[in-house]
This record gives C-alpha cells, sequence and structure tokens, in this order.
C-alpha cells in the first residue's frame, strides 16, 4: 500500500494569503516616510540656527 493508494483525495484550492507580499511596499513606504522625517527635521534646524546667528548683536 502507498500513499496514493489511502483513498483520501488530492487537496484543492490553494493556501490561505497573509499579507507576506506586501512586505517590500511596506519597507519602501517606512523608508520614505523616515526619509523625509529626516529632510524636515535637518531643515528645520538649519533654518532654526540660521535665524539665531542672524538675531546675534555683532561686537565690532
Amino acid at each position: 500500500m502507498t500513499a496514493s493508494d489511502t483513498g483520501s483525495p488530492a487537496p484543492q484550492g490553494s493556501l490561505a494569503h497573509t499579507g507576506a507580499g506586501a512586505t517590500p511596499w511596506l519597507l519602501r513606504g517606512t523608508g520614505l516616510l523616515l526619509a523625509s522625517g529626516g529632510g524636515m527635521v535637518f531643515a528645520a534646524r538649519r533654518r532654526h540656527t540660521d535665524e539665531a546667528q542672524d538675531e546675534e548683536p555683532d561686537d565690532s
């Protein structure tokens, strides 16, 4: 007797969709959001530093 002789039918259909195919899209989106957030923080700090230097009186 072999496994194919057991009389049970072969499984039909497909496996459940787990959402694992969305992982690359999620990683790219997360990277894009982190990069744009970092750029905005950099620009805000640079602007704040430039404004603070403009307000300091010259001693000369």
